[in-house]
């Protein structure tokens, strides 16, 4: 019995040796809001303006600490011109140039509806530049950036339309989740949300 305490005492500090004390990795989630306007290039030569909406968000991995390489999965939902209704998934590289002020370059593959019969699969690449911040609280950091992006088909050979756009994106925390906490609290809380709780 007392070799058997022996056995477990021992297996208990190799199993606190090989776990590390603190988490090397962590996770910051970003989706923001993103329009901006371009031009397609269609296979007969033919350019058209286009403008595109769409919601792109990215969890990225990486050290716990702020201006670090990061990388991780990266998903995309787009309209061009409200006529097609696209989805895409890929992955994305945070690269740490300034503090606070990264590159995100993204890649992914995705399918498109389009009007008519021009449905496919395309692939995409976007380069990203902005402030992003570093959460050191939780799981979610906001990003406000500029983006230029490229999108072609993947079907047709090199008879295949090609998009440039370009734009900005807002971080969903400002454009929704803020507001409604303000609308919330104006409407089931009585009153102003930026009145101190003793003047209300």
């Amino acid at each position: 019995m007392r070799a058997r305490k022996w056995h477990y005492l021992a297996l208990a500090c190799a199993a606190a040796l090989v776990v590390p004390s603190r988490a090397f990795a962590d996770t910051q989630w970003s989706a923001r809001l993103g329009a901006g306007g371009g031009a397609r290039t269609a296979p007969d030569a033919r350019q058209e303006a286009l403008f595109e909406l769409h919601v792109r968000s990215e969890v990225l991995f990486g050290a716990s600490e702020p201006d670090v390489f990061r990388v991780g999965p990266a998903l995309d939902l787009r309209t061009a011109d409200f006529e097609t209704a696209e989805a895409a998934a890929g992955a994305a590289l945070l690269v740490p140039i300034a503090s606070a002020f990264p590159l995100v370059l993204t890649g992914g593959v995705g399918w498109a509806s389009r009007p008519g019969d021009a449905d496919g699969a395309f692939g995409l690449a976007t380069l990203a530049w902005g402030l992003r911040s570093y959460n050191y609280q939780a799981w979610y950091g906001y990003a406000l950036q500029l983006y230029a992006s490229a999108r072609a088909g993947l079907e047709g050979g090199g008879d295949r339309d090609v998009e440039i756009t370009a734009g900005v994106e807002i971080d969903l925390l400002f454009l929704v989740v803020i507001p409604a906490l303000f609308i919330g609290q104006w409407a089931f809380g009585g009153g102003d949300p930026d009145e101190p709780e003793s003047a209300q």
